[in-house]
């Protein structure tokens, strides 16, 4: 799972209600493939994710 997979690599990984905010420093194939897999995990969950070097997290950015 994600926490799991941050946890492996010492990369950051925080949510509140419904945001989450992760670092991943392997390559964005990697991290896409893993995002569309999360999304196979639960028909009613969706992810909606937005790769970038900024951070917009609870409104700020």
């Amino acid at each position: 799972n994600l926490v799991e997979e941050q946890t492996k690599t010492d990369e950051f990984y925080g949510r509140y209600i419904d945001d989450i905010c992760m670092t991943w420093n392997r390559s964005e194939e990697e991290l896409r493939k893993l995002l569309d897999d999360a999304n196979t995990w639960h028909p009613n969950i969706k992810l909606d994710y937005k790769i970038g070097y900024s951070l917009p997290f609870l409104d700020v950015q």
